[in-house]
């Protein structure tokens, strides 16, 4: 299951939990806490 951090405020983007997969939203996507850009993520996995 993949997660995406924002290394600014450490907000989640949990796939399993959103709409869309991260991969799948527009480049402009800013973070809902911190508005960082979709650039400022990471992807994280976490064991099943």
């Amino acid at each position: 299951m993949p997660i995406y951090r924002c290394k600014r405020c450490n907000y989640l983007y949990i796939d399993e939990e959103q709409e869309k997969t991260f991969e799948s939203i527009r480049n402009d996507y800013k973070c809902p806490k911190c508005r960082a850009s979709k650039i400022f993520f990471v992807k994280k996995e976490l064991p099943k």
